[in-house]
């Protein structure tokens, strides 16, 4: 079959959405969730339109926009230490909740070994925020997401391409995040009354069951499309 231009204008309203807010989304969880809140940081997604669009697919993106977006500019700096001592205190190797899927799981540390190999699959090598993060680490896997989907919408030539992507990033839901961050959202809700790291714990279980379900229809969408085509 000749390779054919991923089609991205002809999809339901749904999907339309859905692919215009994936990647904020997934942008928002790696930027809290892979550092520490500094004040730009704070003040870039308090003032950025594209929150709109990333809190329209969940209710607990809906309360960060609440909480960031309804901040006068002289609060900021207040918000960002109070929840830079939340974030100190919530994500670290010490804390309940760590954040790393082999915590979660109970597996070795050679674990990781395997997400490398995953990572390095797909052909991707992370800089890391802090320079020390695990590939296991919550904002590695979010971040991984996010790339994917950079390459599926943008830096895809052909549907095969695409398909390809889109059923790395299936598998990579299904095997990982689906399997470790619903107890990591449990008990992240339950460790903290910020509203900062509770809209982001909301948005995390409720978006992703969410993208999954989407990036079937996605699928289902392209191979029609390469049937009609052909």
């Amino acid at each position: 079959m000749t390779n054919q231009t991923v089609p991205l204008l002809a999809v339901p309203e749904a999907l339309s959405r859905w692919l215009k807010s994936r990647g904020l989304i997934y942008q928002l969880l790696v930027d809290f969730f892979g550092r520490k809140p500094t004040l730009s940081l704070v003040a870039q997604w308090s003032r950025k339109a594209q929150m709109s669009v990333a809190a329209e697919m969940t209710e607990g993106g809906r309360e960060l926009k609440r909480y960031l977006c309804s901040q006068e500019p002289g609060e900021l700096m207040h918000i960002c230490e109070k929840e830079t001592f939340e974030y100190k205190r919530l994500m670290n190797e010490r804390a309940a909740i760590v954040p790393r899927e082999a915590a979660h799981m109970g597996c070795a540390d050679e674990f990781c070994n395997v997400l490398s190999d995953v990572y390095a699959s797909a052909g991707i090598v992370f800089k890391k925020c802090n320079g020390d993060e695990s590939d296991d680490h919550i904002a590695i896997e979010l971040e991984f997401m996010a790339v994917l989907h950079e390459r599926m919408l943008y830096n895809s030539f052909s549907i095969r391409s695409a398909m390809e992507l889109l059923e790395i990033q299936e598998t990579f839901l299904e095997e990982h995040l689906l399997k470790w961050t619903p107890k990591f959202c449990e008990r992240l809700n339950a460790a903290t009354e910020s509203p900062l790291y509770l809209g982001l714990s909301h948005m995390l279980e409720e978006f992703l069951p969410q993208d999954l379900q989407m990036l079937r229809i996605w699928k289902a969408s392209l191979e029609s499309s390469a049937t009609t085509m052909a």
